[in-house]
C-alpha cells in the first residue's frame, strides 16, 4: 500500500499538471489571505518565484523558444483590533525571446493590493483598499482601485463563517481598443463594490473558500450602468497526511466593457499543494 500511494499522488500530478488550461481570469480572492486566529500582534506571509525557459518546435528549422516569469508574494499582519493585508502577483510570457521580428509578449498581467480591516475582531468591521492591476493580452493597460466600505459577519461557526461587505470606490481603466489600433480608452466611474464569502469545512478531508462579487457603476457617457460579476469558487480535498488536491474556478463577467473584448472570461485550475 505504501508503495502504491507515491505512484498515485504522481500519477495526479501529471494528470492535473496535463489537462489545467491556461486562461487567466486574474480574480482576487481576498478571504483566501485572511487568517483567523486567536492571537494577536503577529505578522506572516508567502512569496514564490518561478522562472523557466524552453521550447516547442513549429516546423523542423523554426522553434519557438519561451520564457515565463510568475511571482506571488502575499503579507498579512494583525494587531489587536485590526488586519492589514498586502497580496501581489504577477505573470510574464514572452516567444521567441532570441529574435526581434518573431519577440511576441503573450502575457504580462498582474495586481498588487493594499487591504485594512479595521476592527476586524467586531462583528461589523471597516475596510480601506487600493488596488493596481493590469493585463496586456486582454488589452487592459491599467486598473486603478481606490475605497472602502463595510464588512458583515453574518454566521460562524467552528466550521463555516460567512462573510459580507459593502462600499465605495473609484475606479480608473485604461483599454487598449482591438479595432482601432493606437485608441486608448479611458474611463472614470464612482461604483457600488459587494460582495459575499463563505468558508467552510464540509468534512475531515475536504474544505471550500469562495467568494463572488458584484460592483456597478453609472457611465454618463453611455447614459447606462456598467456591471461586473465575478467570482472565485475553491474546493480542497486532503488526501494522504499533508497532501491535499485542490480545485479552483474563477471568472468575470462584465455586461459593457469599455472597449469590444470577451465579455466572460474564466479559468479551472487543478493541482497538488503540500501543508507544512
Amino acid at each position: 500500500m505504501m508503495r502504491i500511494i507515491p505512484a498515485v499522488i504522481f500519477f495526479l500530478l501529471m494528470f492535473f499538471v496535463c489537462t489545467a488550461p491556461s486562461a487567466e481570469a486574474q480574480i482576487l480572492n481576498i478571504e483566501r489571505s485572511r487568517i483567523e486566529r486567536d492571537t494577536a500582534d503577529f505578522a506572516t506571509g508567502k512569496a514564490g518565484l518561478n522562472f523557466s525557459m524552453f521550447n516547442r518546435n513549429a516546423g523542423r528549422n523554426n522553434p519557438n523558444n519561451f520564457l515565463q516569469l510568475t511571482f506571488n508574494g502575499d503579507l498579512a499582519y494583525i494587531s489587536k483590533q485590526h488586519t492589514y493585508l498586502f497580496l501581489n502577483y504577477y505573470n510574464y510570457l514572452l516567444v521567441n525571446y532570441d529574435s526581434r521580428e518573431l519577440r511576441n509578449t503573450v502575457a504580462s498581467n498582474g495586481y498588487s493590493h493594499f487591504r485594512v480591516n479595521l476592527m476586524s475582531r467586531r462583528k461589523v468591521s471597516y475596510e480601506l483598499f487600493t488596488q493596481y492591476q493590469a493585463d496586456m493580452a486582454r488589452g487592459l493597460e491599467r486598473r486603478i482601485l481606490t475605497g472602502g466600505g463595510v464588512r458583515w459577519l453574518l454566521y460562524r461557526t467552528d466550521n463555516t463563517s460567512w462573510f459580507a461587505g459593502t462600499g465605495l470606490m473609484h475606479e480608473h481603466e485604461s483599454w487598449k481598443d482591438p479595432e482601432q489600433e493606437g485608441v486608448t480608452r479611458d474611463s472614470d466611474l464612482l461604483k457600488s463594490s459587494n460582495y459575499i464569502s463563505l468558508r467552510s469545512k464540509l468534512s475531515e478531508h475536504v474544505e471550500t473558500n469562495n467568494i463572488a462579487y458584484f460592483q456597478t457603476g453609472y457611465d454618463q457617457h453611455i447614459s447606462r450602468f456598467r456591471n461586473r460579476i465575478s467570482g472565485d469558487l475553491g474546493l480542497t480535498v486532503r488526501l494522504v497526511g499533508r497532501v491535499s488536491m485542490r480545485t479552483n474556478f474563477n471568472f468575470t463577467y462584465e455586461d459593457r466593457p469599455i472597449v469590444p473584448v470577451t465579455r466572460f472570461i474564466y479559468a479551472i485550475t487543478n493541482g497538488l499543494q503540500v501543508d507544512f
